[in-house]
């Protein structure tokens, strides 16, 4: 992995990720080896918004990730989330009032949900974009596809940008769980703005969202509070 990134680190990569790693600020700087972040918002749970916190780690060779929710009601904790990426395997669990497990998913499905979801929110260490853990195919002058493997895994995923760098979009096929099964869906996080973290530029808000047949399905709100990188 490339540890200080400079001109001659990007000049392989699609115009639109170029563009966007020189207005990230990401130059000049050592790529992380761990990530750790900070977010709230509101989560749709039984067709009600519920607001939560959360903190989550990244490592970024190999990919894997941490994440834990607090969910909230006036103000207090009711269900605690989990979801991560462990040498290629993903899972999901979740607890009621800290008593009782209501999901514990895992599998085929989960594990390329995960890498997905890593793929995503690299947007949040855009220094990777750079290192040979991701490979990139130009699409246009504003989109690149982002693919990474691991594990006998691959995913892939399409990375819109604005013409000054900004990432605006990111969309794929992901499998969404409806009851006991998976299948794979439309998928994206439109990103409503951007702020700077630890000297970064990055997307700092925005939501997830599933197009499906019968419209639009927004699950997720959620706002970057904090991003430390090791």
């Amino acid at each position: 992995m490339v540890q200080i990134l400079d001109e001659s680190s990007i000049q392989h990569l699609p115009e639109p990720v170029v563009r966007s790693l020189r207005r990230s600020g990401v130059l000049g700087r050592p790529i992380p080896r761990r990530v750790n972040i900070k977010q709230r918002g509101e989560i749709l749970l039984r067709d009600r918004w519920f607001p939560f916190d959360a903190d989550q780690s990244y490592t970024t060779d190999a990919p894997s990730f941490a994440w834990t929710a607090r969910v909230k009601i006036a103000g207090l904790p009711i269900a605690r989330a989990t979801d991560s990426l462990v040498g290629g395997r993903g899972r999901i669990h979740v607890r009621l009032l800290n008593l009782f497990t209501v999901v514990d998913a895992s599998g085929k499905e989960m594990d390329e949900g995960a890498l997905m979801r890593w793929l995503n929110e690299t947007m949040w260490f855009p220094q990777v974009w750079a290192t040979d853990v991701i490979s990139w195919r130009p699409v246009d002058d504003k989109t690149a596809v982002g693919r990474v493997a691991v594990e006998g895994l691959a995913v892939e995923a399409a990375f819109r940008f604005d013409g000054e760098g900004r990432l605006l979009d990111f969309s794929a096929d992901r499998y969404r769980m409806d009851g006991d099964s998976a299948a794979l869906a439309p998928w994206r996080t439109p990103i409503t703005d951007h702020g700077t973290f630890d000297g970064v530029e990055v997307p700092s808000r925005g939501s997830a969202l599933w197009d499906l047949e019968a419209g639009t399905l927004e699950y997720i709100r959620l706002q970057i509070t904090d991003v430390r990188y090791e």
